[in-house]
């Protein structure tokens, strides 16, 4: 990813969702940060604990912490972009910091970093994601043309986790399914297989999900459904009991 490193502060937040924290941040330094970044991703440097200033030198020994986050939107005359942060499920540095943040609060932005999905040809998609990665699908949407099919699938543990997406009306070929669950290693391993079992064309599948289901929905879709490494796209968004530190998670 570009190593451009922008220092930033929150101009506001807003709690849209029991487990998802929305950011706006914004600065001067944004001025020439791209417009047609929806989906990509940015690391957010936040300050040391008990300090309110960012290092923002990536190569400092004490450089500040750093997480992924997927851009939800671009205000390019405003200046600011549009972060959530997913909060009250795991505790973490940028969980931590994001459920206590307010406005004024400083952080910085590294990027942003390319796309992981950028074949918007084909004609099947199959998207799969959760509340980490939603707001790549969120950007996704936006180019995905018209003509494609597009099955799109997202679970959250929580119905009230289920938030507007912008989705292009006129793209009548692009379905948006909300599955609320708590066993995804399960429930929504089944509802893949179901997916896949009634495509004629193969889909080009894209998942940001929890490494394990990662693993799993790749090797159900190599294994049992001949679909060729070369049409999967797949990110580890989290693991599971693992902080992205590779700690232990608390």
């Amino acid at each position: 990813m570009s190593r451009k490193v922008r220092r930033a502060t929150v101009i506001s937040t807003t709690a849209i969702a029991p487990h998802l924290k929305r950011l706006v941040v914004g600065s001067d330094e944004f001025h020439d940060f791209p417009a047609d970044q929806q989906g990509a991703y940015v690391k957010v440097l936040l300050p040391h604990t008990g300090q309110d200033e960012v290092e923002i030198d990536l190569k400092a020994a004490e450089p500040a912490p750093k997480r992924s986050y997927t851009i939800r939107a671009i205000d390019t005359i405003n200046h600011t972009i549009t972060l959530d942060f997913v909060v009250n499920q795991h505790r973490g540095i940028a969980t931590d910091w994001a459920k206590q943040a307010k406005a004024g609060d400083k952080l910085a932005i590294a990027g942003p970093g390319p796309k992981k999905l950028d074949d918007f040809s084909q004609l099947q998609y199959l998207m799969i994601a959760d509340l980490t990665s939603v707001n790549a699908i969120n950007g996704y949407l936006q180019q995905l043309p018209a003509t494609a099919d597009v099955d799109v699938i997202i679970h959250v543990a929580d119905s009230q986790d289920i938030i507007r997406l912008d989705t292009i009306e006129a793209h009548t070929q692009h379905r948006i399914k909300w599955l609320v669950t708590t066993e995804p290693q399960t429930e929504l391993v089944e509802q893949i297989a179901d997916y896949l079992n009634h495509y004629i064309d193969t889909p080009l599948i894209f998942m940001g999900l929890e490494g394990s289901l990662v693993r799993t929905i790749q090797n159900l879709a190599k294994e049992h459904f001949a679909v060729p490494s070369a049409k999967i796209v797949c990110s580890a968004y989290w693991k599971r009991g693992i902080d992205a530190d590779g700690k232990q998670a608390l």
